[in-house]
This record gives C-alpha cells, structure tokens and sequence, in this order.
C-alpha cells in the first residue's frame, strides 16, 4: 500500500502534525504496527498523551484512556482527524450521541464501561469504548455497521 493511501499513516501524520512533531518514516511506522485484528493507536499517536494536544478552550481528560485500539475498517472509513477528535470527546466526557448520558457519568464515578456514539462527516455510525479498568479504549462498529 502506498503511504498515501494508508488511512492509518494518514493518522499517524495528522497527530505528528498537530503536536508539531516529525512522522515517521513509511516503512518505520508500518514495522511498528501490532500484527493483529486491532491496531493499537498509542503507536499512532506521538506521544499518546501530549497536553498540547488539547484544543483550546477543551477541558481536560476525565480519565486515562489506557491503550487505544481501532477495530476493522474504521481508519479506512473514518477521516483520521473525525478518529482523533472522537476519541478526544470522548475523553473528555463529551458522550456524543449516546441517549443515556447518566449511565455514563455514572460509569465514570463506579469505573463501569464508558461508551461514547460519533457520526462521520460521511454519516458513518461509530462507537469509542473504554474498558471499566481504564486499560484499554476502542474505536470500532457496532457488530453489522460498515
């Protein structure tokens, strides 16, 4: 695959970019990748958790995201920097387009599943989920979504 058409090298220059850092070279990045269904994005990020990354006048992160994972096509039919944004939402508390906002917050304070709901610009439906042990933070589809 060409770099430019690699919508997870994509990303990974997107968040170089935005913290002002160098991506990696192609070949590098791609060496870095974790060979599995997932694709674990604090190897996307530099580093994964940068203060610069905030936009400004964005509050700061509630709770740890531990790893981030995307899941199946997601990167491909996502706009890296919609992926980026999501999961900055969803760090901070900003549930998207969940109906149920108490079960989240309260999720927050008894350290239950937190699960966050986006639309693309392309009106694609996905979800940001982080772990109870705040170990681990998905992007993905619902099972039978793109």
């Amino acid at each position: 695959m060409e770099p430019a058409q690699d919508p997870l090298y994509r990303l990974h220059q997107l968040q170089a970019e935005r913290l002002g850092e160098v991506a990696l070279p192609y070949e590098k990045f791609r060496a870095t990748l974790v060979k599995k269904q997932s694709t674990d994005l604090s190897l996307l990020v530099l580093p994964p958790a940068d203060p610069r990354m905030k936009s400004e006048g964005a509050s700061k992160p509630l709770f740890n995201l531990g790893a981030r994972c995307i899941l199946g096509n997601v990167a491909a039919a996502v706009p890296p920097d919609e992926i980026l944004q999501a999961v900055e939402r969803h760090a901070r508390g900003d549930w998207g387009l969940m109906e149920d906002v108490e079960l989240n917050n309260l999720a927050l304070r008894t350290r239950s599943w937190l699960f966050s709901s986006y639309c693309s610009s392309g009106g694609i439906k996905f979800w940001v989920i982080t772990t109870p042990d705040r170990a681990t933070t998905f992007v993905m589809f619902r099972k039978g979504e793109p």
